[in-house]
């Protein structure tokens, strides 16, 4: 039985629980899961997740950081329009890869959030890092500066979903195929300059 430090134990768990949770799915990710892949004992994650639910949000929370860090960018320095875009590509990618996390972060596993301050603090981080620097670019504020923001995460939100689909058709598609997966596949092959065309029409209007 593997052997933990006093005080490192939650921590590993929640290491190990982030990876059962991408490579088997959130579904798939429990109290007796957790412990088997652990090799602790079936009664020690106990001691720190009451629930299934609170694993999720531990695992949630870990993918909002993950998520902030790779699309934070720091209020004090300069920023461009080139750079939110860039921003936003590390989004998607982020969304792509981490698929699992992902579907946990934004579905409906975990309640409500402000049961659990820390997932929310981390949920909100690097949604208001976006409203921090549309806000630098464009100078606007109340309404219309809300309504960008939301547009713009709406947008890079669909696109995950979408693309990833796109990614399981794979060849399985007529490319004259009227319908968005056709045109999804299109996308993911051009998305700088997708994302370019669709954020500079928001930032701008």
């Amino acid at each position: 039985m593997k052997s933990y430090h006093h005080g490192n134990l939650k921590e590993e768990l929640i290491k190990c629980a982030c990876l059962l949770c991408e490579r088997d799915g959130y579904t798939k990710l429990s109290i007796r899961s957790l412990a088997k892949e652990s090799n602790v004992s079936q009664t020690a994650p106990y001691r720190h997740f009451k629930t299934k639910e609170c694993v999720y949000a531990a695992v949630a929370q870990e993918g909002f950081k993950k998520l902030g860090k790779v699309t934070y960018f720091d209020p004090s320095e300069k920023i461009a329009k080139k750079d939110l875009i860039e921003s936003a590509e590390k989004y998607i990618d982020f969304g792509l890869r981490n698929a699992h996390t992902y579907d946990l972060m934004f579905g409906t596993a975990v309640g409500n959030f402000s049961s659990y301050p820390d997932l929310l603090e981390a949920a909100n981080s690097s949604y208001a890092n976006l409203i921090v620097n549309i806000e630098r670019l464009t100078g606007d504020d109340g309404e219309s500066l809300a309504a960008k923001c939301i547009t713009i995460w709406s947008i890079l939100h669909g696109l995950v979903g979408i693309l990833r689909k796109a990614e399981m058709v794979g060849d399985d598609i007529d490319p004259s195929d009227p319908g968005p997966i056709s045109v999804a596949q299109d996308v993911s092959k051009n998305l700088m300059p997708y994302l370019d065309k669709v954020m500079t029409g928001i930032i701008e209007n």
